[in-house]
């Protein structure tokens, strides 16, 4: 109700906020409404991308995904990559280093394709991976793994080298 009343963007997002992590048919409903309304406004969709990629739900990963499919979205709009893929690695710890490492496997996999159109913003989504001290033994492993696997890709920038390998280092 709180979506459906509110009267200017701040309040709406603030209701579409919780709605994203609930399991109702108002949150697609809702989600397609901001988008509907706010779709001649790149960033107000920026924090339509944001705001999923925040998301609690146990689909969250998947949703991204299919998010970088969405038209909205796009690899060579550096706001976009950072508005849904930096957003869901380095805002959301619970769905990112979930235990499976399908997160790390879906950062690296996005760095691994954005290196060629640019080194620099990729280089930056490197830096999630790097932190990789900070946890457990399985994510430490994951983690490295997704690294090892950045320096092990052909024609990788320098900028991503130059973080990934000091960050194993």
């Amino acid at each position: 109700e709180q979506y459906r009343s509110a009267n200017n963007m701040t309040d709406r997002m603030a209701a579409l906020a919780i709605l994203v992590d609930m399991d109702s048919p108002d949150r697609a409903a809702a989600l397609d409404d901001f988008h509907a309304r706010f779709a001649h406004d790149p960033l107000v969709i920026d924090k339509w991308l944001t705001v999923q990629a925040m998301s609690a739900r146990p689909d969250t990963l998947a949703q991204v995904v299919a998010l970088t499919r969405h038209p909205a979205f796009s690899m060579r709009n550096p706001n976009k990559v950072r508005a849904l893929i930096a957003a869901f690695a380095n805002n959301n710890p619970l769905r990112f280093h979930a235990a499976d490492g399908g997160g790390y496997r879906f950062l690296a996999d996005r760095i691994i394709e954005l290196d060629p159109l640019n080194p620099q913003v990729a280089a930056r989504l490197v830096q999630p991976l790097g932190r990789w001290r900070r946890f457990d033994a399985s994510r430490q492993a994951a983690m490295r793994t997704e690294l090892e696997r950045l320096l092990a890709t052909p024609a990788l920038s320098r900028d991503c080298y130059e973080i990934a390998s000091k960050s194993l280092g």
